[in-house]
């Protein structure tokens, strides 16, 4: 099923990272691993309109968070990035020990290429988090890795999805081009390109 959700998204401090209201809510496709598995599995059998709450252990959510995914890369290797600013999502792969680094192009590239799974694979998604004189610091954590965290959810819709939905796992682009800044990574002027300078919301 297709379904739209709102939420909010704490530490167990009671922290806010993140909010979701319901006449934006967040959309996808159940069923399809493309969210943490904490929040899946706790929307299983769930309604319309019902609220809940479920504790998520960084097992359960964003994994660990593994220092040797921080690293510090020579701006040689980022020339055909071009323009480059703090918090800019990078996909890096290794291919016979040659790095590369380039703009993720479209959102399931984005999805598959985040360090979710805990494996030993560098490629992937990484931020830029420091610009020095001649490197730049990148972090292939996602921001919540290592993170107890408590979802308060909101079930706000729940629809068949169509047929290329079920093929590719993610909601039709062209249902969100009139979303002003809506956050699930497709730019709103090209249902074709994966925005990357739309600080893109990086759950799965």
């Amino acid at each position: 099923m297709k379904v739209s959700i709102a939420y909010t998204l704490k530490e167990r401090t009671g922290k806010i990272l993140e909010e979701v209201p319901d006449n934006f809510p967040f959309v996808y496709i159940h069923g399809y691993n493309n969210i943490i598995p904490g929040l899946e599995d706790s929307l299983n059998g769930r309604h319309l309109n019902e609220s809940f709450s479920v504790d998520i252990p960084f097992q359960q959510g964003y994994g660990p968070y593994r220092p040797d995914l921080v690293m510090e890369v020579p701006k040689a290797e980022l020339r055909e990035v071009g323009e480059l600013w703090l918090g800019m999502e990078l996909e890096m792969f290794v291919d016979d020990d040659v790095r590369e680094f380039q703009l993720p192009e479209t959102a399931d590239e984005f999805v598959d290429s985040l360090n979710l799974d805990g494996d030993d694979e560098a490629d992937g998604i990484y931020t830029v988090k420091e610009i020095r004189k001649d490197t730049v610091i990148v972090d292939g954590n996602h921001p919540f890795a290592g993170k107890d965290l408590i979802f308060d959810v909101t079930v706000v819709a729940i629809e068949q999805p169509s047929y290329t939905e079920l093929e590719s796992g993610f909601p039709d682009q062209e249902e969100y081009d009139d979303y002003d800044n809506f956050e699930n990574g497709f730019n709103e002027t090209d249902g074709d390109n994966f925005d990357t300078n739309n600080h893109n919301r990086r759950w799965r």
